[in-house]
């Protein structure tokens, strides 16, 4: 991927994600802190998806959302659902889905198919790799605060 690509699909990806952030009313110095993270996890994206299949890759780029997300969340004293929504806005497969949306409506189910399947694992990769490290991140605060007196 040329340079010029790579950092026009890095600023596309923050626009996107400050797009979203001013739709859910992140205000103030989250603002671009949360764009920030859909740049950085298109970019992690971008960096695994080149080697790993895209289920692996977006369950990774899922887990750095949702890490972004939770260390944002503590730098700023605000919920992590602000933060890990808009970096996994440039990860939904909106491409993908149309589609296969087009080519089911159109009766290709052949032609279909491949889109369907990668539809599936990107969002699934993403859902889990948000579960995985938002459960790790409860278990910790909740073993930290029954050690604290």
């Amino acid at each position: 991927m040329a340079l010029r690509d790579l950092l026009w699909q890095l600023a596309t990806a923050f626009v996107g994600s400050l797009g979203f952030s001013i739709l859910f009313h992140i205000r103030g110095g989250k603002l671009p802190v949360a764009a920030l993270g859909g740049l950085l996890c298109w970019g992690f994206y971008l960096l695994v998806g080149r080697t790993l299949p895209v289920l692996v890759a977006s369950l990774l780029a899922g887990c750095f959302a949702a890490a972004y997300g939770e260390l944002m969340a503590r730098l700023f004293r605000a919920p992590a659902t602000l933060f890990v929504t808009p970096a996994v806005i440039p990860l939904v497969p909106g491409g993908s889905l149309y589609n296969f949306m087009y080519r089911v409506l159109s009766g290709d189910a052949a032609g279909a198919a491949p889109y369907g399947y990668e539809t599936v694992n990107v969002a699934l990769g993403v859902a889990i790799g948000i579960a995985v490290v938002t459960s790790l991140c409860n278990l910790l605060t909740l073993l930290h605060r029954r050690r604290t007196p």
